[in-house]
């Protein structure tokens, strides 16, 4: 009973907890904490003492819960993300509490991009809600933006920091973790118009390009000079997007992912200043390797504005090979076997007996349903 009592003290914004704890403080649980807690007889003086280490604690995790009890965005709670599907139990649907824009924000929006906003419901929807991700969403942006230059990104941002209203920066969407999804509404800043190719330097093999630049129109500007652009994630997939989700692509295993072929970024951060985060330079020591730092980052650190890629020499010959294996161990070991040997691989796959099967049956191909490895092999007419 006297925990009853002590329970009976929690605030009102206490409450949840006090209930919860009173239901599992039954009699037996009372009288064996209170054999614990009761003080010997030397200490009768000052019987609270012996309780105090364990009132402390429990008043600290009182705290603590309560804290996230009023903000569930902090932490992976039912009120927040709700898991669905059997199997399929890593889908969820994303949720948060909508902090909506006020409409003098929405006003110097207008201002700012010379009316290139859309508050349409279906193009908000299309944007809060991608059809590539593969988490469902419940709120959609308050606003969308379609920025033109770099100083309009600036401005947007220090805008929404005034009014402290949420930013998602928009690519191509391709990308199925939810990489675009707005669970707070707010602004949504689509990088579409900013697609330019401000430089190209052949001798130094880069190119300079805006983050709406899809990587295939890129490459297809690149033909002619007989470079391209190595990494081939999904269609449609922007430099940008790519930067933010450090993205790969089947080219990998020859080229690298993101991150190996980005020389560095212009960003706009969260307070709406511009840097750089590295010069042209592929050597380079001198100061923090700020680049690596934001790719991969998810727009969580800023809004990328600027990229300068590293750029490839297209290969003269390419042969494709596949073959078919009993099990899948025997599939990954010649796959060790072959880059151990020093062959030039530029790419390799492998598809599992179900992935066969599916493409068996999207495609009508008669592929035998086997552990397969699929090879593309590069470099001279010599070698291929």
């Amino acid at each position: 009973m006297a925990f009853r009592s002590w329970f009976s003290r929690f605030s009102p914004s206490h409450g949840h907890i006090a209930r919860a704890l009173s239901a599992v403080s039954t009699r037996e649980q009372c009288s064996s904490l209170s054999e614990t807690l009761l003080p010997k007889r030397s200490d009768r003086r000052f019987p609270w003492l012996a309780a105090l280490p364990m009132a402390v604690a429990l008043s600290s995790g009182a705290a603590a819960l309560d804290f996230l009890y009023r903000d569930p965005s902090l932490c992976e709670s039912s009120q927040g993300l709700q898991r669905v599907g059997g199997k399929e139990s890593g889908r969820v649907v994303v949720e948060g509490r909508p902090r909506r824009a006020p409409q003098e924000l929405i006003d110097e929006l207008k201002l700012i991009c010379d009316g290139n906003l859309t508050l349409d419901y279906e193009e908000r929807d299309f944007h809060g809600k991608p059809q590539h991700s593969f988490h469902r969403a419940v709120n959609i942006p308050d606003v969308v933006v379609y920025p033109r230059t770099q100083e309009e990104v600036s401005k947007i941002v220090k805008a929404c920091n005034k009014y402290k209203v949420p930013i998602v920066p928009y690519g191509g969407a391709t990308s199925i973790e939810g990489h675009t999804l707005s669970p707070f509404g707010g602004v949504c800043i689509d990088m579409a118009m900013m697609k330019k190719i401000k430089s190209l330097h052949v001798e130094d093999m880069d190119v300079v390009v805006e983050p709406g630049i899809g990587w295939m129109e890129l490459n297809e500007f690149l033909k002619p000079y007989g470079l391209f652009f190595p990494l081939d994630p999904g269609p449609g997939a922007s430099i940008g997007g790519m930067c933010a989700t450090r993205c790969s692509g089947s080219l990998a295993v020859r080229y690298g992912t993101m991150r190996d072929n980005v020389i560095n970024l212009q960003v706009v951060l969260a307070n709406g200043d511009v840097v750089k985060t590295a010069s042209r330079a592929r050597k380079s020591a001198a100061g923090y390797d700020l680049t690596r730092l934001l790719i991969g980052s998810e727009g969580t650190l800023g809004v990328i504005t600027e990229v300068t890629l590293r750029l490839q020499k297209l290969p003269a010959y390419s042969v494709v090979a596949m073959c078919h294996f009993p099990t899948i161990k025997d599939a990954a070991d010649v796959a060790i076997a072959t880059m151990l040997s020093g062959i030039q691989v530029s790419r390799v796959e492998l598809l599992d007996e179900v992935q066969v099967k599916a493409i068996n049956f999207a495609n009508g191909k008669n592929l035998p349903e086997a552990p397969t490895l699929m090879f593309e092999f590069v470099g001279t007419g010599a070698i291929c």
